[in-house]
């Protein structure tokens, strides 16, 4: 002879998590969906919060698993440094200066990262330099309020 699950209903306690205190205790349903347990009240803390059934978690967990979300990553454009460095003489390279406006000039001089090609003029306060070691987005054109 097997047994039938017992249907509950509001006022009949379950053993689950508390969503206030994070203990494993009893709680008595205080709000049902149908067949489905909505709310219930901690018997330890007196807090009503939402139902969390553990078989229901344990499934959303390992779905998000397989599904595994990633993010696109941003297009890394290759540059070749020492062909872009070899055709920008001396006397172009333009001391960086947060204030100077750099939208014209093809390369820099800067204090902590070298000498740095620019590649891109994002906006009339940005620019994409290309050092020897990395790609740096600097500010330029910043006028001080």
């Amino acid at each position: 002879m097997s047994e039938t699950p017992k249907t509950l209903a509001v006022g009949d306690e379950v053993f689950t998590e508390c969503g206030k205190c994070k203990s494993e205790m009893y709680h008595v349903i205080t709000a049902m969906s149908g067949d489905k347990i909505r709310k219930v009240m901690c018997k330890g803390c007196n807090t009503t919060h939402l139902y969390k059934d553990k078989a229901e978690k344990a499934k959303k967990k390992s779905a998000a698993k397989e599904k595994k979300v990633t993010k696109p990553r941003r297009r890394i454009r290759k540059y070749d440094w020492d062909a872009l460095s070899s055709d920008i003489e001396e006397d172009e390279l333009v001391d960086y200066q947060l204030a100077a406006d750099l939208s014209e000039a093809r390369g820099i001089r800067h204090k902590s990262f070298g000498i740095g090609v620019i590649t891109k003029v994002i906006s009339e306060k940005q620019i994409e330099v290309l050092f020897k070691d990395e790609m740096k987005i600097l500010v330029h054109n910043y006028q001080a309020q």
